[in-house]
């Protein structure tokens, strides 16, 4: 496994990179690809901060209380970079650790470099 250093939402991190493969499958170029891409569209993960602080509060807004999230990182700790095994499409997820659902978390999933959705991370494992 490796690992990458990035900043996401405003925070430098060294991120361990897992790639969707079973024991003694290679990883596919079209996998290689997708991380790079990932990695050079620091726009598009700056911008899925505001994403992952509506999906917050649409959740859990109770629990936080706030209207407003001012730091992301009391609630949501991004621990690997997940790139999926597919030929046609770049898939990247950051799966992170959420406060209110430790069982499951929650994935940030981009498609070719771009925000695409969020969810419990089970929707890219």
């Amino acid at each position: 496994m490796s690992k990458e250093k990035m900043e996401i939402w405003g925070r430098e991190l060294e991120m361990e990179v897992r790639y969707d493969c079973y024991s003694g499958e290679e990883v596919l170029d079209s996998q290689k690809e997708a991380l790079a891409e990932f990695l050079r569209a620091e726009d598009g993960i700056e911008a899925s901060l505001e994403e992952v602080k509506k999906y917050c509060l649409e959740q859990n807004g109770g629990e936080i209380g706030d209207s407003a999230i001012t730091n992301i990182f009391k609630f949501v700790a991004p621990k690997y970079l997940y790139v999926a095994r597919d030929a046609d499409k770049h898939i990247v997820a950051v799966m992170c650790n959420y406060k209110f659902d430790q069982e499951n978390g929650i994935a940030v999933v981009f498609e070719d470099g771009k925000f695409n959705r969020i969810g419990r991370q089970d929707i890219v494992l």
